[in-house]
């Protein structure tokens, strides 16, 4: 990175330069506003200085002391031709001005405006003011100078605080998607040829990113390639626990053969998880149709009416309408419910309740489940829905739960351009909730 490029260099310069032109603006429009400035009374400013001449009472002449005595606002200076060489030196060059110009003159010295001269008797008449700027520039207003600057100053810092903020707001952004699974960062590519120190940043990023999805690729790689190699001995075993079963023809060694059976199904049930996860993170397309997910999520939970009868567990359906429609992958839509229903069962006790609610917000369905189990630990309500995670003593494999399941739903939602969350009920119990878009 050149030292040219470098954001210490660019920030330094921005403000700088912001200064410098500040200073230099608001200087040379000082200098402009006390500029000498003359041009012809106009009708109305004569009756003004007509009546000013007429009801207020003349300042006496004083050649230094005469500014001390103005008051804010007009003032009426008095003298003749005699006195001229005793006035000030800015009100006689006008009156000057005006004689030369041959008529009645609105002009500023030294940052004063006068109007005049009006003769009366031998007597001059000229107003003064010590606070009243002129207050036109070329038909303009003098006010809009250090308004311009300050537009100006402000358009500067503009330009520099987006320079600054948008390639950190692309990095939130893509630092979101990472987060969330998504490697598609092509957004930040505008930023790899900055050059400078979010430049680097954003290049390091991109590094990270595809680092991090080749990692993951590669553990995916792994699970898939292990779960395969897995089935061959589990086969085998299977096979060998059936010879070993016929040859146990007293039944000496049942208990043992049924342990290993029970062990055999546990690591199978495994690997199956394993590989359908693995599966469902490649998938592309989804085979989404329009269906009634009250209607599918009746019949879906008819299969669950066996381990719900045995432990005498009610269900509660609260909709908010008889039919709602959403396009949805219906084989995929099926395991993440059935995934989430047996989950609920498994850790509810006896004759307790689950509760389902399933209604349409605007372009959303949102799908609830409450059981009344033991519910998770709330800073580890987030962890339940990563791989092999077990947060609960109460969730283990024993009660046949690998923390696979809700990993498997939040990927089929994700799919769906949907989210889940979990939270804890208020008494006990714990509520998985479902956001899904209804599509078109």
């Amino acid at each position: 990175m050149r030292w040219r490029n470098s954001l210490f260099i660019k920030i330094f310069l921005w403000f700088w330069l912001a200064v410098v032109v500040c200073m230099t603006v608001a200087t040379l429009s000082f200098q402009w506003l006390q500029d000498d400035y003359y041009r012809p009374l106009q009708l109305p400013e004569q009756h003004l200085l007509q009546r000013i001449a007429e009801n207020m009472q003349p300042i006496k002449i004083k050649k230094r002391g005469l500014w001390s005595q103005l008051e804010p606002g007009w003032n009426i200076v008095r003298f003749t031709e005699s006195q001229l060489n005793n006035i000030p030196h800015d009100i006689a060059e006008f009156y000057e001005h005006a004689v030369a110009e041959q008529q009645s003159l609105w002009g500023q010295e030294d940052g004063y405006v006068m109007m005049g001269p009006m003769v009366h008797r031998d007597q001059i008449y000229i107003a003064v003011s010590r606070y009243h700027w002129r207050h036109s520039l070329d038909e303009g207003e003098r006010w809009l100078i250090p308004f311009l600057v300050v537009v100006m100053v402000s358009l500067l810092c503009a330009v520099l605080a987006w320079h600054l903020t948008s390639p950190i707001r692309r990095l939130q952004k893509a630092a979101k998607k990472l987060s969330a699974g998504d490697f598609d960062l092509t957004e930040l590519r505008s930023n790899l040829n900055r050059g400078d120190e979010l430049g680097d940043l954003s290049i390091e990023f991109v590094d990270m990113a595809d680092s991090l999805q080749r990692l993951l690729q590669s553990h995916r790689q792994l699970l898939r390639d292990v779960s395969h190699e897995l089935r061959s001995p589990l086969t085998r075993l299977q096979i060998a626990l059936g010879i070993a079963r016929k040859k146990d023809t007293n039944s000496d060694l049942q208990a043992e053969h049924d342990r290993i059976e029970r062990a055999s199904l546990q690591v199978s049930n495994l690997v199956t998880q394993i590989l359908d996860l693995a599966k469902l993170q490649q998938e592309g397309d989804l085979t989404t149709e329009r269906m009634d997910l009250v209607k599918l999520f009746k019949i879906w939970l008819q299969d669950a009416e066996l381990e719900l009868a045995h432990k005498k567990i009610k269900v509660e359906w609260q909709l908010s309408d008889e039919e709602v429609f959403c396009h949805i992958d219906t084989v995929l839509m099926q395991r993440a419910f059935d995934n989430v229903l047996r989950n609920a069962i498994r850790f509810s006790p006896e004759s307790s309740l689950l509760t389902i609610s399933l209604y349409k917000q605007g372009d959303q369905v949102s799908f609830t489940l409450s059981d009344q189990g033991p519910g998770v630990d709330e800073h580890q309500l987030e962890e339940i829905f990563a791989p092999f995670t077990q947060v609960d003593h109460a969730r283990n494999h024993a009660n046949g739960g690998y923390g696979i399941g809700l990993a498997m739903v939040k990927r089929i939602l994700s799919m769906h351009k949907g989210t889940v969350s979990a939270s804890n009920n208020a008494d006990s119990g714990l509520c998985i909730k479902w956001s899904l878009p209804t599509g078109r």
